[in-house]
């Protein structure tokens, strides 16, 4: 039984709290701008995050890396102007990749593995404007395994 339930999160790349062999890892910081990871030469093997964090203190509970939804997000929705990025949700984790390029980071963790060679630098952010970053609270720790 656990095989399968490890072989299911494997597949989605999204493994919270594992830890691989070769990690390279970054604590994104809710109440900060983008925050750089630099890669090595090599293989992405897997994706992985643990921790939670939170667009208002208090106010919101943490969410990972997906962000908001449903009925926290429908609350949220009168202060979309203070998104960073009005295309996706309050709270989930942005990556600007090594072309300048930026994903949420589900679709990042997706790709990362097909990536023929990941070398260089990559930032990670909340998805909250500058100025809105001082009342969020938390942080999410993003490890690559690279081979």
């Amino acid at each position: 039984m656990y095989g399968l339930i490890l072989a299911l999160c494997s597949t989605f790349l999204l493994i919270p709290n594992v830890a691989f062999a070769n990690d390279h890892c970054v604590d994104v910081s809710a109440n900060k701008g983008w925050q750089s990871l630099r890669l090595p030469d090599g293989k992405i093997r897997g994706v992985n995050y643990s921790g939670s964090w939170t667009v208002i203190a208090g106010a919101y509970k943490p969410v990972g890396p997906r962000g908001y939804s449903g009925r926290e997000a429908q609350k949220l929705g009168p202060l979309y102007g203070y998104k960073f990025d009005q295309s996706y949700a309050f709270g989930e984790m942005l990556v600007r990749d090594r072309a300048g390029r930026i994903v949420p980071f589900a679709e990042f963790a997706a790709l990362a593995v097909n990536s023929p060679n990941p070398a260089g630098t990559y930032a990670f952010r909340i998805n909250d404007r500058a100025d809105a970053l001082r009342d969020n609270a938390g942080v999410i720790t993003v490890c690559l395994s690279i081979r």
